[in-house]
């Protein structure tokens, strides 16, 4: 059984297919692909054990301006109302099966797409969304939107514990240190080290990375952001998002709109 309509999400419009495949009366697949004039920006799809459906997973995530009908689709804003509307129509659908897990390996691009090129656009210079968002925010994106948590319990825990060291001066080296968990490159004279000797003379981590200036955060996290988090914090790729405590979708606001989200698995399409 093939499906396709129109759905509201928020301002925008989408469209669904659903996909569900049988085989001697048993359900051998069962998808959700979600977008707009681009159509595959979001696929849920679930597992079923004896023809009963018992796990939901978002294999594959996409951010693209094409992504909604009749409309361009908002960077940032746009993104979190594009996944819920596919979440929350799936669960719709499949109330027994709250919980949606994905691979959490989304970045934002430090170079602007080129719209000449038809989607999907390949990202040029990424910086993971996950360690961006928590340099700034305390969380990931998906926790701050979503709710989410790790599939591992007690790796979550240890995960939010690890992050204390973001506002703990304590924790916080001499700078000479801090280029060593960089593994800085650069020459001692160099612009990039200058610039990032001077907001380093903020009292904690997160106030060092509000130092930096917004118009160059991108580029200049993005030759060692990945390095750094890894040397504090206690990080798994496997979330879920709970269905029933994510939050409601939002019309309006001021989010910021800096990020692009770009994340991409093999489409069950």
């Amino acid at each position: 059984m093939n499906k396709t309509e129109v759905i509201n999400g928020g301002k925008y419009k989408f469209t669904v297919t659903t996909n569900v495949q049988l085989y001697e009366d048993r359900i051998t697949c069962h998808t959700y692909k979600l977008g707009g004039k681009y159509a595959d920006c979001v696929n849920i799809s679930y597992k079923y054990k004896n023809n009963k459906p018992v796990k939901a997973m978002i294999p594959h995530l996409l951010y693209e301006p094409e992504c909604a009908v009749a409309s361009l689709l908002a960077k940032g804003s746009g993104t979190e109302l594009m996944i819920k509307t596919a979440i929350n129509y799936a669960y719709n659908d499949v109330p027994s099966v709250p919980i949606f897990e994905f691979e959490d390996d989304s970045n934002i691009d430090c170079v602007e797409k080129q719209m000449t090129n038809p989607p999907p656009r390949k990202t040029v210079k990424p910086v993971n969304l996950a360690f961006f968002n928590i340099a700034y925010h305390g969380k990931t994106w998906y926790e701050s939107r979503f709710n989410a948590q790790m599939i591992d319990s007690e790796k979550y825990k240890r995960y939010k514990k690890s992050l204390e060291f973001l506002t703990d001066p304590s924790k916080k080296p001499e700078f000479k240190n801090f280029l060593e968990i960089i593994e800085n490159k650069h020459a001692a004279d160099s612009p990039q080290v200058k610039l990032l000797e001077d907001c380093y003379k903020a009292p904690t981590y997160r106030k060092f990375f509000e130092a930096i200036p917004r118009e160059v955060r991108c580029s200049v996290l993005y030759e060692w952001l990945d390095t750094f988090m890894k040397h504090y914090i206690v990080y798994d790729n496997n979330w879920y998002i709970d269905a029933r405590n994510m939050e409601a979708i939002q019309t309006g606001g001021s989010r910021e709109k800096f990020y692009i989200f770009s994340y991409k698995k093999t489409s069950n399409f």
